[in-house]
């Protein structure tokens, strides 16, 4: 598809007068949140929440150690050095997790490197520890050592990127937007929820000032006017999403029905969704003013599978009563 000209899908009328709908835009920088801040947050503000699992410590101690990264410049007799700091793999053991913090003199021919200090923890005795601290004129390893292990903390109790993309495309896919092809977070949401995308962003603004690694979030909506080439341009971006989900719903459909499930809830939930994916082609068909006929075959076979999961689950359930 042809890459999208921004100049000329740019509109001004926020009443949805010759409006298409709204382009949607967000980068997840690498965020640390308070799981029980987040939750508040999505509670206040309608946004379904979701807890995500629990970070083990292994992961907990990389992603800490992995956060720590430093440029230095300094200058010395009109000699201007470079250094970079951060942790590297350090020989493995048993039961204890262990990393390097390590200075890297950048050279003009070859680089230098230094151990500072030993960063571990003992997964025994569930022990955080450093050691081994080299005194630097230009780094504070000791520092450096204090925020990975605060870090290693947060891991443990925060909600992280992963988990906020997960409540974000949900909350997306609540509001029936279209993920624009071969793009990062930039999604198209019709004009029936152009409102809901207001509360996005003050959502995202919010999660941003709570963010406990010091980076920004970035959220930034605009209009589309409503015109025949932006009605074509969505179309196709509605068939390339919408293909991929019908094909992910009927691979689960169909994996339910073949192993013989014997959770109703499940199957119903699946169910719900084919449902909505319905309903949101009726939609599209009513903001694009023309009938989504590409994928009909794909929606029957999905419709075939849905009135089977829903009979399972309805048999299922008579038996428990019975």
């Amino acid at each position: 598809m042809e890459h999208i000209n921004f100049k000329q899908v740019m509109g001004s009328s926020q009443n949805g007068e010759n409006v298409l709908g709204k382009f949607l835009y967000f980068s997840l920088s690498n965020i640390l949140i308070e799981k029980e801040q987040l939750s508040e947050l999505c509670g206040g503000m309608g946004i379904p929440y979701s807890g995500g699992n629990r970070v083990s410590v292994s992961d907990a101690f990389r992603s800490a150690t992995g956060d720590i990264k430093d440029r230095i410049v300094t200058k010395e007799y009109g000699e201007t050095r470079i250094y970079q700091v951060y942790c590297r793999d350090n020989e493995r053991a048993d039961g204890m997790l262990s990393r390097e913090l390590v200075k890297e003199t950048v050279g003009r021919q070859t680089n230098t490197y230094e151990k500072l200090a030993n960063i571990q923890y003992d997964k025994q005795d569930m022990l955080f520890g450093y050691d081994n601290i080299i005194h630097d004129m230009d780094v504070d390893a000791a520092a450096f050592c204090r925020r990975a292990e605060e870090l290693f903390e947060l891991y443990q109790r925060c909600a992280n990127r992963k988990q906020l993309e997960t409540i974000c495309v949900n909350f997306l896919r609540g509001i029936e937007a279209t993920k624009i092809s071969g793009t990062g977070h930039l999604y198209f949401v019709p004009r029936q929820f152009m409102a809901k995308v207001d509360i996005f962003e003050d959502f995202i603004e919010m999660v941003s000032r709570e963010n406990r690694n010091d980076t920004s979030l970035m959220c930034n909506s605009f209009y589309i006017i409503d015109d025949e080439k932006q009605r074509q341009k969505m179309t196709e971006e509605f068939y390339s999403a919408v293909k991929k989900e019908i094909a992910e719903y009927q691979e689960r459909a169909t994996y339910f029905i073949d192993t013989g499930s014997q959770s109703p809830s499940v199957m119903e939930r699946w169910v719900t969704k084919i449902q909505a994916l319905e309903t949101k082609k009726r939609h599209y068909e009513e903001v694009l003013r023309k009938e989504l006929s590409g994928l009909d075959d794909e929606y029957e076979t999905l419709r075939f599978l849905s009135q089977e999961l829903s009979l399972r689950a309805q048999s299922i359930r008579f038996q428990k009563a019975a």
